[in-house]
């Protein structure tokens, strides 16, 4: 009977059942975007990472009853709860894992499929500012209809990649030599191995080198 009482007080509120993991450092002198601090300095490019992250946030919008959104960061000495705020926002926030991007894609989707009873999840980075949230909800609407979503880079990897809970494999992201113009090819030949379905989202263009940001904005008009 107590049970019962207390169960009507607080009632158990499901998690979303859909959530998007957003990948993102901590903007950080010297510690993002490498390739293209390269040409840019670090100073400029901290600068063009923080417009990026900012544009990012506004085009993807909040979370919702049906979507989680949350950051996912490296750890790094200098994270603190007003700079992982500032970052962030108010968004879900958790550190990565794994030494590698296919580790910390595994283990993220892994956890959350697992603790978290997600049923579907897609993954971004930073490196499209503009990505839109129609787009990735399109994405995620695919999902029922196919096993994974996979959108392709101009460059060769990808800007977008998701799944459903029960048809997840962490050999998906294992051997892939990331930041190559193999990552997309690679992964779609491995999920075709498992004999799941796949689509494919359009093309896009992502932001890693100066080359890449001058394409950028010659193509969507956007200017960090």
């Amino acid at each position: 009977m107590r049970r019962n009482i207390l169960a009507a007080v607080f009632p158990t509120v499901p998690p979303p059942p859909q959530r998007l993991l957003v990948f993102a450092r901590l903007p950080e002198l010297g510690k993002v975007k490498t390739r293209l601090a390269a040409d840019l300095g670090d100073a400029r490019t901290l600068a063009v990472y923080e417009s990026m992250l900012r544009e990012l946030r506004a085009s993807i919008g909040t979370s919702s009853e049906t979507t989680e959104i949350e950051f996912l960061w490296p750890p790094t000495p200098g994270a603190n709860g007003t700079l992982l705020t500032r970052a962030f926002g108010e968004h879900a926030k958790a550190m990565q894992t794994g030494a590698t991007l296919g580790d910390r894609l595994s283990m993220a989707f892994s956890e959350r499929f697992f603790f978290h009873r997600t049923e579907k999840i897609i993954a971004i980075g930073v490196d499209d500012p503009l990505l839109p949230r129609t787009l990735i909800d399109h994405a995620f609407s695919l999902l029922d209809s196919c096993e994974y979503v996979v959108g392709p880079a101009q460059d060769g990897g990808y800007y977008l990649f998701g799944c459903r809970a029960l048809s997840f494999e962490p050999e998906v992201f294992r051997g892939i030599e990331w930041g190559t113009q193999t990552v997309l090819s690679e992964t779609v030949r491995r999920i075709s191995a498992t004999q799941r379905t796949c689509a494919l989202l359009p093309e896009r263009f992502d932001i890693d080198t100066a080359d890449d940001l001058e394409l950028y904005a010659r193509v969507t008009g956007w200017q960090p």
